[in-house]
């Protein structure tokens, strides 16, 4: 059948040699996982149909195992990036794939499906009929008569209140850029640091910061229809009695209403929402042809005004998650290229499956392994309690207090590394300087590691037999993925141990690197405390003692019972399903004003002031 492949041979061959792997794999820090790996083989194909379900005939996704989760991961990553159908405007068009392309078919060079979902400008615009008296333009709901998608498939505008002209045309010039489907409107992770790459050209023309990493938020149909049918309730966001409803019922009932809910806000089932990290890359990195890249409209400063442009970008990071019958929490996977953690010597610290390369490298004079960060950090989240009884926000401190930042020894900036600069204003995080990435908090777990191996066993065989030159997707990589909540009761890090489920560190927390990067976002669990005034991890001892009255933050209501989960899973939990917009932020936070801008950052010393929206903003994206 043209557009699909099992590789069984491949499988069985990789299962053989996954065991030899086995027997040599040392974590290199972090809690170790002792129970005993079970090896199991879940076949991957090469198939443009995203899975609408996990573990459907054993139980569903709360019965599922870690192998059973990272297939079906993997089989959404392949569908979403199949190249999509041709973009006529016509309904129907969005969101579907074009079978008469391969899987990473050079012929095909339109948008990818998930490039064609709504970005979350598109279904929150600024300009919009509910907060403005300004026209709404094609593609809004209610101007395209008799349309059940209510203009979805219209061709991507994105209308920021007030609008955003081009950084470079004239104004009384003709001359319109065409609108691309990549539409980098983030700079930082929710507010708390700015990201960039130290691999990335340190100058271009038109972009103030190269080596940021920028970011984009999408979501598919499914998210876009629910929300224009109630677009009186919801297109500014969900406001007034509908997201009270919805408050009553979590607290009553201790679980997701049912899906597709229009008295109370549910997202349907088969609802996905993307986070996609991109940069600039280099002409040598253009010419290997590791990276998938696509034209990215970016937004600048031009004359105190903002305005974009649009360059090449290369895709660095994509975060997945979709709600399914068994799942009303989502499940949350994460990809990364390959080539995102570097040694300062320029070496990849993982290999394409997510082994680690040895030797790690090695820690500066004054850290002491394991130092996956240069300088260390820490979370110091000893109870500390005001005059007025409400708690003090943790602080994450460099370690010793006194140490160095990370700068090149040769420059202003890290050479190679990943290394990110948290921002300015949040006095529980060390702001001063740049934090230098040497490898991950956790290390990929086996499951995921082979996983990875099946399903480039199976893009290979793919292409071979569609005569397909070396696809870029065999540089990209399944970091971990969320399938179950967990409630963990007691303060700090998650202590199990189990890596056939979501029972283990690296999993719970879901830490990846491009995603989610500073020592907040790495170890999350809890909530956000003050509001969400610093971003910090609020597992504080005393919440567990009962200290003052205090209590854990329970951030998913699943099964008429809450948990204390971690990672991904968690933070939507916490800044979607509590606020009343399920667990897509996008739809707890609604209107989308302004796009980000880079913020001033030069060298160690430099302060990142997240722009356009204020941190309480931020912390619901």
């Amino acid at each position: 059948m043209r557009g699909r492949i099992v590789a069984l041979a491949g499988v069985v061959v990789l299962a053989v040699g996954f065991l030899v792997y086995l027997h040599s794999f040392k974590r290199p820090h972090s809690v170790g996982m002792t129970t005993a790996y079970a090896a199991q083989v879940f076949p991957i194909t090469i198939s443009s149909v995203v899975p609408s379900e996990l573990n459907p005939a054993g139980g569903g996704a709360p019965a599922a195992t870690m192998q059973q989760a990272a297939a079906f991961a993997w089989q959404e990553f392949i569908a979403l990036n199949w190249p999509a159908a041709p973009q006529t405007g016509m309904p129907n068009t969005r969101d579907y794939p074009d079978n008469s392309c391969n899987f990473s078919d050079p012929k095909c060079t339109g948008p990818l499906v998930w490039e064609t979902f709504r970005q979350k400008v598109e279904i929150f615009p600024g300009q919009n009929p509910t907060s403005h008296t300004t026209q709404p333009p094609p593609g809004y709901p209610g101007v395209v008569p008799n349309d059940p998608s209510f203009g979805y498939d219209a061709h991507p505008q994105y209308n920021y209140y007030p609008s955003v002209p081009a950084c470079d045309v004239p104004p009384d010039s003709q001359v319109v850029l065409p609108t691309p489907w990549v539409n980098l409107d983030e700079t930082d992770q929710i507010t708390l640091d700015s990201m960039f790459a130290g691999v990335a050209p340190t100058s271009v023309k038109g972009n103030s910061s190269p080596q940021m990493i920028r970011f984009l938020a999408k979501a598919n149909r499914n998210e876009y229809v629910y929300v224009a049918q109630k677009q009186t309730q919801w297109w500014a966001g969900v406001l007034g009695p509908i997201q009270t409803a919805t408050t009553n019922y979590l607290n009553q009932y201790q679980k997701s209403p049912s899906p597709g809910s229009t008295n109370v806000v549910s997202l349907p089932d088969g609802t996905i929402e993307v986070k996609a990290a991109w940069r600039e890359l280099t002409p040598k990195e253009l010419a290997k042809g590791r990276y998938t890249t696509a034209t990215a409209r970016f937004y600048e400063v031009k004359n105190s005004n903002t305005c974009y442009r649009q360059h090449t970008f290369g895709l660095v990071a994509l975060h997945i998650i979709q709600k399914t019958p068994t799942a009303p929490y989502f499940i949350y996977a994460t990809f990364e290229q390959a080539d995102n953690i570097l040694t300062p010597g320029g070496q990849p610290v993982e290999d394409a499956d997510g082994n680690i390369n040895p030797p790690l490298p090695p820690c500066r004079s004054d850290q002491t392994a394991p130092c996956p960060t240069t300088p260390t950090v820490t979370l110091d989240d000893t109870p500390v309690i005001n005059p007025n009884m409400s708690n003090v926000p943790p602080q994450v401190n460099l370690v010793p207090p006194n140490a160095q930042y990370c700068t090149a020894s040769t420059g202003t900036t890290p050479v190679n590394r990943i290394y990110y600069v948290n921002s300015q204003g949040l006095p529980a995080l060390p702001t001063d300087g740049f934090i230098c990435v040497n490898y991950r908090d956790e290390t990929i777990p086996p499951p995921i590691i082979e996983a990875n191996q099946t399903a480039h066993a199976a893009i290979t065989a793919y292409d071979a037999a569609h005569q397909i030159p070396k696809s870029p997707w065999l540089f990209y990589k399944l970091v971990n993925v969320q399938y179950e909540p967990i409630d963990k009761n007691y303060a700090g890090l998650y202590k199990g141990n189990d890596p056939n489920s979501g029972h283990n560190p690296s999993s719970y927390h879901q830490a990846n690197i491009v995603v989610e990067t500073n020592r907040t976002l790495q170890l999350f669990s809890g909530g956000l405390v003050q509001s969400g005034g610093t971003g910090s991890n609020s597992d504080y001892e005393s919440q567990f003692s009962g200290t003052a009255g205090m209590a854990i933050h329970k951030n998913v209501y699943y099964g008429g019972a809450q948990q204390n989960m971690g990672g991904c899973m968690g933070c939507h939990g916490s800044q979607g399903q509590h606020q009343a917009g399920d667990f897509s932020v996008i739809l707890a936070k609604g209107s989308v004003q302004f796009p980000e801008t880079p913020a001033a950052v030069g060298s160690a010393g430099a302060k990142p002031v997240p722009r356009n929206r204020s941190l309480a903003f931020h912390l619901n994206q």
